[in-house]
């Protein structure tokens, strides 16, 4: 994602849709979610974030999953 073409909200909105609803990978013959990589992308972004409800927003949906 190309952060600086998006608002902080926007950005949060779609980190926060892929976290809510990951996709899907076959791992061994399993198949697993990728939540995990989508929640330490939203990791690295938190501190890039300036609006501070975009900030909150998805650090609430991150705290689902903890």
């Amino acid at each position: 994602m190309e952060k600086d073409k998006i608002t902080d909200m926007e950005l949060a909105l779609r980190l926060a849709e892929h976290i809510e609803k990951p996709c899907e990978v076959e791992v061994h013959g399993r198949r697993e979610n990728i939540r995990n990589f989508y929640i330490r992308e939203a990791e690295k972004i938190l501190p890039t974030l300036k609006e501070e409800h975009a900030k909150e927003f998805l650090q609430s949906i991150m705290r689902k999953y903890e």
